[in-house]
């Protein structure tokens, strides 16, 4: 299980599980009150589509949350949802997310 702290920026994903065609990931972000959670689902064949597999599935979660999180407030981003649809909301998600890896 894959798991990447981030207190600096208030930010921790944890997987939580992992099946044959992808994953699931807890998403934390802030502190205290202010703690937020979001399970995100990431389909393996997105995941190499998107990243080649030159990153962990964690990481681009992370990445993605990075992205979302210069959009848009936390409160406002869906609790769950997966990883693909995120480019029917931001079209120019998958262009960002691989010139930021």
């Amino acid at each position: 299980m894959a798991e990447f702290n981030e207190d600096s920026d208030g930010m921790r994903v944890t997987e939580v599980s992992q099946r044959e065609e992808g994953w699931t990931f807890l998403v934390e972000v802030g502190h205290g009150d202010n703690l937020i959670e979001y399970f995100i689902d990431v389909d393996k064949e997105y995941w190499t589509r998107l990243t080649a597999r030159r990153i962990e599935p964690a990481e681009l979660v992370k990445a993605t949350f990075e992205f979302l999180l210069d959009k848009e407030s936390k409160e406002v981003i869906l609790k769950k949802f997966n990883l693909s649809d995120v480019s029917g909301h931001f079209p120019n998600y998958e262009n960002e997310i691989r010139r930021i890896l």
